[in-house]
């Protein structure tokens, strides 16, 4: 755990902090790999005296050591030195001129990501470190790009930030695809974007969407290993598809618009009288009852026979008790295979319902509270049912199956997240093959949160074909 750790804040240039848990490391007893004890007694001489280390391989060509001068003239930029950082980049600079090869991008990079660390309203020293790399003949690189998205995201310039994903994608290949860095930072800015109302977070014309992200994100995973979804890459990791998964999580507000409309909606049809015969949205949601399965026969006739699972106070009047009834309505229904399956297990205390008190601004939400998905997904999937009765209603329907008719529906948002890019049949079962027997053959080496996100990804890449 800690070699892992440690290669984890080394990789992202924390040398202090890494320095600081090898320290712990060795207090505790525990041996670390070779290959951390090399890097970590390196960087502990270099953070101790870098000036020197530059004397010392004053003599030595550089000019295929692009990660170790990154490292160098970042770390001299955190210690202040930066003549000595400039020294450093220089004599790259000219040991790949001698060799008559094209500067790595690291240096660059790395002069970006700490730009954006010690000067974040520097843009002048950005654009002027972009001038020197395209007047050396250094390619950009995913890294580049991710520290001036994040540089872009920092200043609030979402345009700039998404038009640098566009350019990404329009130009990608084998050595330019996103990793996850890049979607992380895409990520939270969608769910900045989706949350907040005010000017400094206008959503741009150019920004994607959640779902356009999340599918670009598996493309790439699988242009990245050959069409295999359970192969390791630097495009999907734990921590990103978590933040993935929490941007469509729901929160307070995204209930409050959800029950709003629906509100609003059953007000304004309630202000209208009914004709004999017809039908209004607001009366299928009036005798629809918690924890039943909706069925079209059952509602019409409890329309035509006044049996309403809820009272109004007035013909459009539309409250409290209104709110309570749409929140009951998420419950699972008593037939449910989930209800069943899960019925002697507790909810996460972490994952909530939200009340009708939440709802209305009467009871505050504990910070951090999440709140549970299922709920309101099932209240979707019944107001979309209720879309179709409405129509349905009064008429002929013989041969007729709803079901059938919202199955397309259903399948229309999977199908934007998934589309274009599941691997072919054969190549799927051979990889399937491969990867079950890899699988067996080290399971118990295989690290729980690893294991589990590599099944995840395999489920859904395979979820239309089951």
């Amino acid at each position: 755990m800690f070699n892992r750790l440690i290669r984890f804040l080394l990789e992202r240039d924390l040398f202090k902090l890494a320095i600081s848990v090898y320290k712990r490391m060795l207090q505790e007893q525990f041996l670390p790999s070779r290959d951390i004890s090399l890097k970590v007694t390196a960087m502990t001489e270099i953070v101790d005296d870098m000036a020197d280390a530059f004397v010392t391989i004053r003599d030595v060509d550089l000019s295929a050591s692009g990660s170790v001068v990154s490292v160098m003239v970042t770390a001299c930029m955190r210690a202040g030195q930066m003549s000595t950082a400039e020294s450093w980049l220089k004599k790259y600079e000219s040991d790949c001129m001698e060799q008559g090869v094209a500067p790595d991008a690291a240096p660059y990079a790395g002069i970006l990501e700490t730009l954006q660390e010690i000067q974040p309203e520097n843009s002048e020293a950005v654009q002027a470190t972009l001038y020197r790399m395209r007047s050396e003949g250094a390619t950009p690189d995913i890294s580049v790009f991710n520290a001036l998205i994040r540089s872009s995201l920092a200043r609030r310039e979402y345009t700039e930030a998404f038009g640098l994903y566009h350019a990404i994608m329009a130009n990608h290949s084998a050595s330019l695809l996103p990793s996850d860095l890049t979607f992380k930072k895409l990520f939270r800015a969608c769910k900045i974007l989706g949350h907040k109302r005010s000017r400094k977070h206008k959503r741009p014309d150019n920004a994607v969407p959640s779902r356009q992200l999340f599918r670009d994100m598996v493309q790439c995973h699988l242009l990245r290993t050959g069409n295999t979804p359970l192969a390791h890459s630097n495009i999907i990791s734990v921590s990103c598809l978590h933040l993935a998964l929490r941007t469509f999580m729901p929160n307070l507000q995204t209930y409050l618009i959800v029950i709003t409309s629906l509100v609003l909606r059953m007000k304004h049809e309630l202000r209208h009288v009914c004709r004999a015969g017809q039908y209004r949205f607001a009366d299928f949601v009036m005798h629809m009852r918690p924890r039943e399965p909706p069925d079209i026969d059952v509602l019409e006739w409890r329309i035509q026979h006044g049996e309403p699972a809820m009272e109004l106070s007035g013909p459009a009047c539309v409250g409290p008790e209104t709110v309570t009834h749409l929140l009951t309505l998420g419950e699972p229904t008593s037939s449910s295979r989930s209800a069943i399956v899960h019925a002697g297990r507790k909810r996460s205390p972490t994952s909530t319902i939200p009340t009708v008190g939440m709802l209305l601004g009467v009871t505050s939400v504990p910070p951090f509270q999440e709140l549970s998905l299922a709920p309101l997904v099932r209240l979707l999937r019944k107001m979309m049912f209720i879309s179709l009765f409405k129509k349905a209603a009064g008429g002929k329907r013989e041969g007729w199956d709803w079901k059938v008719a919202v199955g397309p529906i259903l399948l229309r948002a999977k199908e934007e997240m998934w589309r274009d890019f599941e691997p072919p049949p054969a190549s799927q079962s051979a990889a399937k093959r491969k990867q079950r027997g890899h699988i067996r053959a080290k399971k118990r080496s295989l690290p729980s949160s690893a294991s589990r996100v590599r099944k995840m990804v395999k489920q859904t890449v395979n979820a239309r074909t089951s």
